[in-house]
């Protein structure tokens, strides 16, 4: 069996597009390597914090306590001095019938602005809807 020399320059030729395609293979399975170290790394990052740190207090001290909605409705009101005028959602509020300027009132309110129930509670007939 003899090579003649068109033999050996069409092995020389298909020996080079094989080792053209081995460093192709080679190329591609370092970068998939790279990215799947990189996402294993990437999950072992502790998470970040979405929310914000809580705030830790003993005590809270305050006159009054609006409990308001993203849009801006007022829902509750939690006050020490109820007799005294406050405005919410653009509106003056009283309590009436106060035993004494001190007394502390839980106030609840409708989607028009209208106290719902309130302790301590109104005199007055509310009408059922």
């Amino acid at each position: 069996m003899t090579f003649t020399e068109n033999d050996f320059h069409s092995l020389v030729a298909r020996v080079e597009k094989l080792e053209a395609r081995n460093r192709r293979w080679k190329a591609a399975t370092i970068g998939v390597a790279l990215m799947a170290a990189a996402f294993v790394v990437l999950g072992a990052k502790p998470a970040d914090r979405a929310d914000a740190p809580a705030l830790r207090a003993t005590s809270v001290e305050a006159q009054e306590f609006i409990l308001k909605g993203e849009d801006g409705r007022v829902y509750a009101r939690l006050s020490l001095n109820p007799g005294r005028p406050s405005q919410l959602n653009g509106r003056v509020y009283t309590l009436p019938n106060q035993k004494s300027p001190n007394d502390a009132a839980l106030e609840f309110f409708d989607e028009r602005g209208q106290i719902v129930w309130s302790v301590p509670a109104n005199p007055a007939l509310v009408p059922v809807k």
